[in-house]
């Protein structure tokens, strides 16, 4: 490579050239220099001057060297760039790009490093000519001063670090000048000599002066550094109380600098400083006569020490930025300080130690706090305690033990100065104060409860982590010292005996452990570690304890304690590990079982405790609880029971029925409260106070909303309207549910509307209306308040982002089929002639009008978005037609077919008649071919939304239009016909060897093992024939089992003699007809049974199937109540089709006597009230209250169930539905209300009822969680995409095998029969 050019431009770069450029640069940079404030910042900013400064690359010194650059590497770049492109291919050097592999060529080449090397001592000749010239106008500046005001420098202001008066005391001086020297090594050999010992007081003063003049990293990189750190340690601990001021505040100055090396060495020197004060300068005051921070020694003591304080708790902030040397030798240094205790002198008192120094200023271990925040900094911290200092650890831990065996000593001196410092702030005191109003003098006593204070926030927050729990055992006195043990003392001091008259300050003891242990409560690792033990857990509930069963003469703890108490339990129930630890203990916990056989749990003392408060039944040794502690334990009540398993530990204590209690009785309290009463002082506050304490009450009661039982509970307490509207109330501020609550009320308003009676409230409340207003703005209207900078995109998605919330939260109100029925059952639609645009709906009725039954030219035209709004009224229509019952109720009302159909024929093309493909005939195409067929994911073809991608001349929609039924066959799929040919099975063997006098509990158990080998093994084998002849088997041996059989026989033909019925009579029956609801099931079923190859199509089966639905709603109506009730639901018979009925019709093949002689045996087996859902309608086997609440037991015990099942076995689940604002509860009753019709195949749904009934009914729980748990990943996916709702209700559930899946249930028989089979069985006490 040739370099002549590289010569001959360096020639061009002269001294003479360079040092105008950099004066000019310089003085355009003075002011950005002396803003900089220190030498740092001045390097710092020089470093990043291309990045901050705009004007950079148009100073003469930027440009002139950009014209050396370009003069002597231009050539040679010319050069590199020909070389590459002769070449044709990249250099293999392992660089990334061609541009890098050129650059390091050019950077290694000699014409670069004589560039460099030239332009260095130019510049460096120029900055020696520039600093001369400063350094001569800065002397003769000097030298006018003097002349002028006298020896001296100009004083800047007062640093001001550390100065306790405004007084003359030189605090000022010339340390902080601004002026900065750059002295030589000689000089700093001068300035170390002048520092030493040995010299006069004045001179190391003048000394410290002139080193305060110099930057900090200019001191450090000298030689001569060691000679003045031994300077200012001497200068530090010297009896002259202005030098040792000044050797502080140049230590303080110092630690300005950014540069970690220089940090380092002024801590160390600070902390070595302060350690030979206590190893060899004798004792710095002891606990006997306690400590006088005005004494001189003791001031100069406490200011060293905040200064290494303050540098401790700066420092975490950026030294993960420099090297692991740095942060190691802190921390060491640190330590050994700390660690260091004083020698006691021969029956002298307790010396102080540097702890009671640092604790004085940093009483909380704020250090210690962000010293173990990060990872990288506790990992040493840790690391050094336990190899090193785990002395200073013992200490803490058996200074904290002490104490907490003197408080056990009720008239200690301890006991005594704490109560005073928690009356009062440590930094004043009342009594003891000097002019200045600071506090002066502190008792030995109060020096050890500080002292605690700072080992107890150390302790907590190494509890925190799993290598601080590691130190434990700690031996202390002959003993080995748990962690257990230790929480156990600290809970022991909440029971202080006066707390009850202590104000809550923050800095009694009592506090700081509830601080500490609900930091740690917050901390799942630690919580399981720590809090989830029994004996912890016993030792904080002993005051609540006290207060059920009172100890004569012993004083129990005050509303204080209680309060704490109170806080920590709701810490602990924020989190599914701490709600389980109070629900089940410490077993139970661990072994994530629920055992609700165990009665002393903490749980069962919390909720005996706000019973009884409550109801005003405590013993009356003791004033009642006040409005505040009674609410904040039936808070924590709440956090359990708003879960299923703490509401299936807990509803035994009908706490519900003490709170509405309490509530009825507050809110008469309430209305007097706010009547005017002059002549009573007070009332205003107390009105105030009630008025707290009903709304609280209210609150606590909403939340039995939260489950599926507690939703029952809530309406059997007849304050269901006054919770939902306060709910409203909420939800429209959109408000959280509690402060431990993340999510709002979607999830409880959800809730609500699976219910008929939820819904009654929802409505009378104004909730819907809100709704649909809201919903109809959007789509119509539009914000008026919003200022349109740029007209709103054209919507692309079928239901626009606007509103998709709106959506969501009409179907979750419809989703369940009683809530349907409640909203519209017997209302009519208007059918107005014509709409002006200022119509707006108000409920669900002129929803269904205006936005989904838009059949008329009127409707169209009142519509401003028309294909926008229809098409998000259809799509409304398609999920609410996944529900059977729902479609029935549509269809027999409003002929929602019909209206579609005539929509459909109405949109033709004029001249070939043929349909329209748009938005809306595809919608509407697809929501009349899921209304009409029937099946699971196999058994039918539903058309898809969309138009297809065209490619290759493919049809963008390839399946037929219609607008008239039957539908086209493409959508209908063949079905392969009964086998003739009988195969044998271990089942079929099994149940052909049975005798009818076998049919015992042997046999049963036989029978279930045969059923589950064919089911796991051979699932094709298990056909509807043998599965027929196995359920007639299994029930006529059930009824032989007192267990199984809890609804009385009835005896069909001797209750018709009897009772002389003639409307019970064959021929009596066949004059009547079924209501227009179950005609058209009737319709449904058998059309599914004939597309099955089941039943045949014709007018025979269908008066069979007829006649056997009328002998089952006489049968079962000889079992109900006449209920006056407002419900519509409840008025008169069952209002849906009986789906279990007629899928046993299709099963045995459409034999209606032999169904019928079945369903007489089967009604009074246990299974039958869950299974069958027409058999407990209104029924009288129910107590009253939970006939008249219209909620089934399929709802509130089997949903139930499922809820508290998912959220233990599959929490991921359970979380995506939370998230979605949707419930597994309403999902599990809208499969089971249908029989999984639509969702399951025909063979499962068969094998389904079989296992429910053979196996047991808790399975019909089991296989919800084993579906839900199948569709994991779909579940996750569209919780995602916030449509969780649609997906769950309009699509099948497709690869789902109850044989594949029976051994996942049979592990959950296993871990919860004994929970779900009892609830289940006990109808008559949900």
């Amino acid at each position: 490579m040739s370099t002549p050019a590289s010569s001959s431009g360096m020639s061009s770069l002269k001294t003479q050239d360079v040092l105008p450029a950099l004066r000019q640069m310089m003085k355009n940079l003075e002011p950005n220099i002396r803003a900089a404030g220190s030498m740092d910042a001045a390097e710092d900013l020089m470093l990043h001057l291309e990045e901050r400064d705009p004007s950079f690359h148009r100073y003469e010194f930027v440009k002139l060297i950009r014209s050396n650059i370009e003069e002597s590497l231009g050539p040679l770049m010319d050069e590199e760039i020909e070389k590459y492109a002769r070449s044709g291919q990249a250099y293999d050097t392992g660089q990334d790009t061609v541009v890098q592999t050129m650059v390091a060529h050019l950077v290694n080449s000699p014409a670069y490093s004589n560039l460099t090397q030239q332009l260095m001592v130019e510049t460096k000749s120029a900055v020696e000519t520039l600093t001369r010239e400063f350094q001569e106008e800065q002397e003769a500046q000097q030298a006018l001063e003097s002349r002028v005001e006298g020896p001296g420098f100009r004083r800047a202001p007062s640093f001001g670090y550390l100065s306790q008066s405004s007084d003359n005391d030189s605090c000022g001086s010339s340390l902080n000048n601004s002026d900065f020297m750059f002295p030589n090594q000689k000089e700093f050999e001068q300035i170390g000599e002048k520092m030493d010992q040995r010299q006069q007081v004045e001179t190391r003063i003048e000394a410290i002066e002139q080193l305060g003049r110099i930057p900090p990293t200019e001191v450090l990189s000298s030689d001569n550094w060691p000679q003045l750190k031994k300077g200012l340690m001497d200068a530090l601990g010297d009896a002259n109380e202005q030098l040792a001021d000044k050797s502080l505040k140049l230590h303080a100055r110092m630690f300005s600098s950014s540069q970690h090396s220089m940090n380092r060495e002024v801590y160390t020197s600070l902390v070595e400083h302060l350690n030979m004060q206590f190893t060899y300068k004798g004792q710095k005051g002891d606990l006997k006569t306690g400590l006088d921070v005005t004494s001189p020694s003791a001031c100069r003591l406490l200011r060293r020490f905040r200064l290494m304080n303050e540098f401790m708790c700066v420092v975490p902030s950026y030294w993960i930025r420099c090297p692991d040397k740095f942060l190691e030798e802190v921390v060491d240094s640190t330590l050994y300080l700390l660690h260091t205790h004083p020698t006691k002198a021969l029956g002298g008192a307790e010396p102080l130690t540097p702890v009671h120094y640092l604790a004085m200023l940093d009483k909380k271990a704020g250090w210690f706090k962000k010293w173990m925040h990060g990872n990288y900094s506790r990992t040493v911290v840790l690391r050094m305690l336990k190899e090193k200092y785990r002395a200073l650890i013992d200490n803490a831990v058996k200074k904290s033990l002490e104490f907490c065996e003197s408080r056990k000593h009720p008239h200690s001196l301890l006991d005594e100065v704490t109560s005073a410092l928690q009356r009062e702030s440590i930094s004043t005191d009342s009594q003891q104060q000097n002019g200045d109003g600071k506090r002066t003098t502190y008792a030995g006593p109060e020096l050890e409860y500080i002292y605690f204070i700072h080992s107890l926030c150390m302790l907590g927050r190494m509890l925190l982590y799993s290598n601080g729990r590691a130190f434990f055992p700690i031996k202390v006195k002959d003993r080995e010292v748990k962690v257990t043990d230790l929480l156990v003392s600290f809970v022991q001091l909440l029971s202080l005996p006066n707390q009850s008259t202590r104000p809550y300050t923050g800095l009694d003891a009592a506090s700081l452990v509830a601080d500490v242990l609900k930091m740690i409560a917050g901390c799942e690792a630690a919580l399981v570690e720590c809090l989830c033990k029994d004996a912890v857990v016993s030792v904080l509930l002993e005051p609540v304890k006290a207060r059920l069963k009172p100890t004569k003469g012993k004083k129990c703890a005050g509303e204080t304690t209680l309060l704490h108490i109170a806080d920590i339990l709701s810490c602990l129930a924020s989190s599914q590990t701490g709600r389980r630890m109070l629900l089940y203990g410490e077993a139970g916990n661990k072994a994530g079982k629920p055992n609700r056989n165990i009665s002393s749990t903490a749980a069962h003392t919390i909720v005996e405790f706000a019973t009884r408060a409550l109801s005003s039944t405590l013993p009356s040794e003791e004033s009642s609880p006040s409005y505040e502690v009674v609410g904040a334990y039936v808070f924590v009540c709440r956090q359990l029971y708003s879960t299923c398993e703490g509401l299936s530990v807990m509803h035994s204590y009908k706490l519900h029925t003490c709170i509405a209690e309490a509530w009825r009785m507050a809110s008469h309290e309430a209305d007097i409260a706010t009547t005017p009463l002059p002549a009573v002082e007070g009332d205003q506050t107390d009105s105030r106070r009630v008025l707290l304490w009903e709304e609280s009450l209210i609150d606590n009661l909403l939340n039995f909303a939260a489950t599926p039982k507690g939703l029952l509970l809530l309406q059997q307490t007849g304050a269901i309207n006054e919770c939902v509207d306060y709910m409203y109330a909420r939800y429209a501020k959109k408000l959280q549910v509690s402060k431990h609550e993340k999510f709002g009320y979607g999830v409880m308003v959800t809730q609500v509307a699976a219910t008929a009676p939820g819904m009654v409230a929802l409505q009378s409340t104004g909730f819907i209306k809100a709704l649909v207003n809201e919903l109809w703005t959007q789509l119509e209207c539009g914000k008026d308040d919003v200022r349109v900078i740029r007209p709103s995109p054209i919507p692309v998605d079928p239901i626009d982002r606007t509103a998709h919330k709106s959506f969501t939260s009409v179907l979750n109100l419809l989703s369940s089929f009683p809530a349907v029925y409640e909203a519209l059952a017997e209302q009519k639609l208007q059918n107005a002639e014509s709409y002006t645009f200022r119509d707006m709906p108000n409920d669900m009725v002129g929803l269904m009008e205006r936005l989904i039954l838009v059949d008329t030219p009127a409707k169209m035209h009142a519509l401003f978005n028309y294909e926008q709004s229809h098409t998000f009224g259809l799509r409304v229509l398609s999920v609410m037609c996944s529900c059977l019952d729902t479609f029935l109720l549509l269809e027999t009302q409003y002929k929602v077919q019909e209206s579609l159909l005539g929509c459909q024929a109405e949109n033709v093309k004029e001249e070939s008649n043929e349909l329209i493909i748009d938005a809306l005939s595809v919608e509407r195409n697809h929501v009349l071919v899921r209304t009409y067929l029937i099946g699971g994911p196999s058994e039918r073809k539903l058309p898809p939304r969309v138009l297809l991608d065209i490619e290759d001349g493919r049809d963008p929609y390839p399946f037929p239009l219609f607008s008239s039924f039957p539908i086209p066959k493409p959508y209908t799929t063949t079905m392969a016909g009964r086998s003739a040919m009988k195969q044998d099975s271990e089942l079929s063997r099994y149940l052909s060897q049975t005798k009818t006098a076998e049919k015992n509990q042997a046999w049963l158990d036989g029978c279930r093992k045969a059923f589950c080998k064919v089911l796991t093994s051979k699932p094709d084998l298990a056909k509807a024939n043998v599965l027929v002849d196995m359920l007639e088997k299994v029930v006529q041996g059930q009824i032989k089992v007192q267990e199984e059989t809890i609804f009385p026989k009835v005896d069909y033909k001797v209750m018709m003699r009897d009772r002389r019925d003639v409307h019970g009579s064959d021929k009596a029956l066949k004059s009547q007809s079924l209501s227009a609801v179950q005609q058209l099931g009737v319709q449904l079923t058998i059309r599914y049974g004939s597309h099955l190859n089941l039943v045949k199509n014709t007018k025979d089966t269908k008066e069979q199937l007829t006649h056997l639905l009328k002998q089952v709603r006489f049968f079962l109506r000889q079992q109900q109540r006449n209920i006056d009730c407002q419900l519509r639901l409840l008025q008169g018979e069952y209002v849906g089709h009986d789906w279990f009925t007629s899928t046993l019709f299709l099963m045995m093949l459409g034999k209606s006597e032999r169904c019928w002689n079945f369903l007489i045996k089967f009604s009074t087996l246990l299974s039958s009230g869950y299974l069958w859902m027409a058999r407990l309608h209104a029924s009288a086997h129910l107590p009253v209250p939970l006939t008249v609440s219209g909620i089934h037991p399929v709802y509130y015990c089997s949903a139930h169930y499922v809820e508290l099942i998912l959220q233990a076995e599959v929490p991921a689940v359970a979380s995506a539905f939370r998230m979605s604002g949707y419930t597994p509860s309403q999902i599990c009753q809208h499969w089971l209300r249908q029989c999984f019709w639509n969702y399951l195949d025909w063979l499962e749904i068969c094998h389904y009822l079989c296992t429910c009934i053979v196996l047991g009914v808790d399975y019909q729980v089991y296989t919800c969680v084993a579906i839900l748990r199948h569709l994991t990943h779909d579940i996750l996916q569209h919780t995602q995409n916030q449509d969780l709702q649609v997906f769950l209700k309009e699509q099948p559930i497709p690869g789902f095998r109850v044989g594949e899946h029976l051994e996942f249930m049979q592990q959950l028989e296993e871990r919860y029969r004994q929970t779900v089979q009892p609830d289940m069985r006990n109808l008559a006490k949900p």
